[in-house]
């Protein structure tokens, strides 16, 4: 199975554990929720999606450009009968 986070809880949780692991458990829990805090907004302002939201808009792009195919053909054919 593949370590990729699906989501930006998933990636902001894979963030946190790894930052845990670097971060002395002395630390207050006031400075780790203003860093969890941080890091969800740095997150938050990427443009990331999901996943299942790429391959989605992947499989509508393969349709458009196979539907684009289509037209072009057909443009192409009656331009012929037209002698354009």
């Amino acid at each position: 199975m593949n370590d990729i986070p699906n989501t930006a809880a998933d990636i902001i949780n894979k963030i946190m554990l790894t930052a845990k692991a670097a971060v002395p458990e002395s630390l207050s829990n006031d400075v780790k929720e203003n860093i969890k805090a941080a890091i969800q907004d740095v997150i938050m302002d990427l443009d990331v999606v999901t996943r299942e939201e790429l391959d989605t808009q992947k499989a509508v792009l393969a349709k458009t450009r196979a539907k684009v195919d289509e037209m072009e053909a057909v443009i192409a054919e009656l331009e012929k009968k037209l002698e354009l």
